[in-house]
């Protein structure tokens, strides 16, 4: 199989000097973005800019086809988490290597180079999470551990009484003192919980089916790929409206 070696200085470039809005809390949906290829690679972006604890948010979506490799620069003052939409993706970091199907995860941590290749003979999408916080890079907080692969199926399943969760990581990391993520699978009919509120930023990206997603005041339907944001203190509550099923990712984290 002939491999494609790709090396995308640009992208890490466009991440430091792009503007920066604030972003709002909602739903911003995947499915209806175009793609755009980039040195080759189908990119859609779904979001970008600043946050209250991040002076930089941005997500996308990357599908790399058989036999493609990336070796992004090495993460200096970011971290990424990477999640595997569709397909199968070996990710190596200077600690571990694995190759991930849907679902699976990996978190790289400042500092740590990475390479994601295809090794299969179907193309791989993925959604690259970038974080820059606005507080300093901690070099040796996280260090320890390294950075996290975790396939789906290696996820410890916790049955509830309106579907199951599956535990990822909660732990500090170069950029944050708490990086927390979890996944989550409701139920037809059933609300992941009453409208709360908490200091900390959340994403909650959707795997699979179709939830009314109420932030404020307001209720908004998402479907699977779509990410929705939280700011600060405002209520917000999931609740799975389809007739399957529904999977999403719920991350938090701290300066």
């Amino acid at each position: 199989m002939r491999i494609l070696f790709v090396v995308l200085f640009g992208w890490g470039l466009a991440f430091l000097t792009a503007s920066t809005p604030i972003l709002e809390s909602g739903v911003y949906t995947w499915s209806n973005l175009k793609a755009k290829k980039v040195q080759g690679i189908k990119k859609k972006q779904v979001l970008t800019g600043s946050t209250t604890d991040l002076e930089k948010l941005n997500i996308s979506t990357v599908t790399l086809s058989p036999g493609q490799i990336i070796k992004p620069d090495a993460l200096t003052d970011r971290e990424e988490l990477i999640i595997v939409k569709e397909g199968t993706l070996n990710v190596s970091t200077q600690t571990a290597s694995k190759t991930l199907g849907v679902g699976g995860i990996a978190l790289a941590i400042a500092g740590e180079k990475r390479e994601l290749k295809n090794t299969s003979g179907q193309p791989v999408t993925y959604y690259i999470l970038a974080f820059k916080s606005k507080a300093p890079v901690n070099t040796t907080r996280g260090q320890v551990a390294g950075s996290f692969l975790q396939d789906w199926s290696e996820m410890v399943i916790k049955k509830t009484d309106k579907g199951e969760s599956r535990a990822n990581f909660d732990r500090p990391t170069p950029v944050f003192t708490k990086f927390d993520m979890h996944a989550t699978a409701l139920n037809p009919g059933f609300a992941s919980h009453a409208p709360h509120t908490h200091r900390s930023e959340e994403i909650m990206l959707l795997l699979q089916g179709e939830v009314e997603a109420q932030i404020g005041e307001e209720f908004r339907k998402a479907t699977a790929g779509d990410v929705i944001f939280i700011r600060p203190d405002v209520p917000h509550a999931l609740k799975n409206i389809g007739k399957q099923p529904c999977g999403y990712f719920a991350i938090k984290w701290q300066n």
